[in-house]
């Protein structure tokens, strides 16, 4: 996490600031109060700025305990999230506990879940391959659209969203909502109406930079502070008699802070939403009120504040509460109108009459819906959960060739449709990877090795993979292979394998003295046949050739070349559901393999192993204890086993 706080912080000022910088698409009111409303129509007005912006759940419990209806709510950024949940029909009280049982450091991750990824991916984190990909092109390497990914954020939107995920537009909403967002294009505002929650939500906080932007018709739609960190304007627009706005945009920072390019930048935006923001207040009539928190030492990504930022929220709403009060209704009022927001539209049949994909261009539909279809049950005929159509999001995500993965089901004049939308990674389908690893005993021994990985995914319609590596250093490694499903989206593969490898050992006598090293040289072609056991496990069967060369590099003794060949017919199993292949805090990683091999040299001679292997974390609060458990047995007498640990 230390790693990502220079990007966080840069990210932080981008997103707290919601600058008013070019033109404006004027809102479309949604007219007038109706005249049986024989009091003032209310629009809640909710400011971005990242972490601080749960302040804006304090006002909420404020307004709610003082019985003040809201006819409207107007909202950027972060101010969009809050918002949208409440005119969804959630209480203050739920999105607590939503932000309580949060996983920030996941939600703002890059990549899924490591449990989400599918088996290929998991076996590249075993390679010692770094997890940050770039995309190879007509004009050398592509840069990922973002640093962080918006999966991760999409699926706790649709979670705070839930309750409103029937609604296909804002005004479907218990309570009429705005959403903010910038057209990174044209520069111009966005104010988006006709649009699901969830997708209003994504685009009024895509930070530039730090989240893809969200694509709707043919905008291309970042942060709506980039225009209108308060949208003041928006909000009256909604035919609003009072406007109840809520700032807590990030001030400036302090001489001390602006050592660095970060913090010049962040202050730059800064500057730029301070001048925002101003215009926004000057949009305030006599009988507006403003509520504004002191979030003095809190930044843009202390979510994990968000008790003290919502406590923060409740004083500055109590200390406008005699002016609060005067737009208070009785409790028989309040009760009426509270039980119309939180009223969720009649939901369709729950059974799966059809599937449809959107955004599949270079990945093969039928692939995709079978795919889910074989680890979850969404599929045509099947009633299927709000959490299944979040795994089935999960699931599609954790295969590597998605920036956006949203399965959801649609409301069809009763009929349930499940709808799968996805965005393919602009700098696909060829992914370069590169990793590494490093040994030494701090004393005289000292090894390394960088490996090089491309990858090109869906080969052909039914999704097959080219891999390729190279490894350098003290292991020499050349490898390629083609995965390929037996069918679009089918859990059996085949998968042909050619690899050379070079390595060098030592040889010690008595006394743990070392007196030669031999270059140990293998070259091998194999066929598998195998199955996907879900996103957790993998079996194969492997039938191949391989021929050996050992020579000596440093030689205390006249050592001749020796060389040999075998076939080899191979049984692997192997389950993985750590959470992290570097440093696990739960789960485990469990293979099994029998190996029989057939020696062509000579006489010939026939080895069979098998072997066993378990890494299971034990995890104490902040102290985790891997176990490492390996087991072996050979009938010949041949070298069986590598001495503490062997090849990949």
């Amino acid at each position: 996490m230390a790693l990502l706080r220079p990007i966080a912080s840069f990210a932080a000022g981008l997103l707290a600031a919601c600058v008013p910088a070019l033109g404006c698409h004027a809102a479309e009111a949604s007219g007038p109060a109706p005249a049986s409303l024989s009091r003032p129509r209310n629009a809640l007005v909710l400011s971005g700025g990242g972490a601080r912006g749960l302040a804006h759940i304090g006002v909420l419990k404020v307004l709610r305990e003082l019985r003040v209806p809201v006819d409207a709510i107007a909202a950027t950024s972060m101010g969009s999230i809050v918002g949208g949940a409440y005119a969804a029909g959630r209480t203050p009280e739920e999105m607590e506990t939503i932000l309580r049982e949060a996983d920030w450091a996941t939600i703002f991750s890059e990549r899924p879940p490591r449990e989400n990824l599918s088996f290929r991916r998991k076996e590249d984190d075993l390679r010692f391959i770094g997890q940050t990909e770039f995309g190879i092109g007509r004009e050398g390497l592509v840069l990922p659209g973002a640093a962080f990914g918006s999966q991760n954020v999409e699926a706790f939107l649709r979670q705070v969203a839930r309750p409103g995920s029937e609604a296909k537009h804002l005004d479907a909403l218990s309570i009429p909502l705005r959403a903010v967002a910038t057209d990174l294009v044209s520069g111009e505002q966005v104010v988006l109406r006709d649009v699901p929650l969830s997708v209003a939500m994504r685009a009024s906080m895509s930070v530039p930079g730090a989240f893809a932007p969200t694509r709707i018709g043919d905008r291309l739609l970042g942060d709506g502070g980039l225009t209108r960190n308060l949208p003041v304007e928006v909000g009256r627009a909604m035919g609003a008699d009072v406007i109840i706005a809520v700032n807590v945009g990030t001030p400036l920072l302090p001489r001390e802070a602006l050592g660095s390019a970060f913090g010049v930048a962040q202050q730059m935006i800064n500057i730029l939403t301070e001048q925002n923001v101003a215009a926004s207040l000057r949009e305030l009539r006599p009988q507006d009120i403003l509520v504004s928190p002191d979030l003095a030492g809190f930044t843009f990504f202390d979510f994990e504040r968000a008790e003290d930022l919502v406590a923060r929220g409740e004083a500055a709403a109590r200390a406008m509460a005699s002016r609060l009060r005067t737009l208070a209704l009785d409790e028989k009022a309040y009760a009426a109108w509270d039980a119309v927001r939180r009223l969720q539209a009649p939901h369709a049949d729950p059974v799966i009459e059809a599937i449809e994909t959107r955004g599949t261009m270079r990945t093969n539909s039928q692939a995709l819906m079978n795919e889910i279809a074989n680890r979850t049950h969404v599929a045509v005929g099947n009633v299927a959960s709000p959490q299944d159509y979040e795994e089935a999001s999960r699931a599609l995500h954790g295969t590597g060739e998605f920036a956006r993965v949203d399965v959801r089901p649609e409301n069809r004049g009763g009929r349930t449709v499940a709808v799968i939308d996805v965005e393919e990674k602009a700098w696909g389908p060829d992914y370069l990877r590169i990793g590494g690893r490093a040994v030494t005993d701090f004393h005289t021994d000292g090894r390394f090795s960088v490996t090089l990985q491309h990858t090109r995914t869906w080969v052909n319609d039914w999704g097959a993979e080219w891999r390729n590596e190279l490894q350098v250093g003290d292991f020499r490694r050349v490898m390629t292979s083609f995965y390929q499903p037996l069918g679009p989206g089918s859990p059996w593969f085949v998968e042909p394998v050619v690899e050379a490898l070079k390595s060098d050992h030592d040889i010690f006598v008595t006394g743990n003295r070392r007196t030669d090293r031999v270059t140990n040289e293998v070259v091998s072609g194999a066929f598998s046949l195998g199955r996907r056991l879900g996103s957790t496990g993998v079996a194969r069967v492997l039938a191949g050739h391989q021929r050996f060369r050992t020579s000596p590099a440093i030689s205390s003794r006249d050592l001749a070349p020796a060389k040999d060949s075998a076939n080899f017919l191979k049984l692997d199993t192997t389950f993985d559901t750590l959470d992290d292949a570097n440093f696990p805090r739960r789960g485990y990683l469990a293979s099994v393999s029998a190996t029989r091999t057939d020696y062509l040299s000579g006489e010939g001679s026939q080895l069979n192993t098998v072997v066993g292997q378990l890494l299971w974390p034990v995890t104490f609060d902040r102290l985790t204890l891997l176990g490492l458990a390996f087991g072996g047995r050979a009938k010949e007498d041949r070298d069986s086993f590598a001495l503490a640990g062997s090849s990949t």
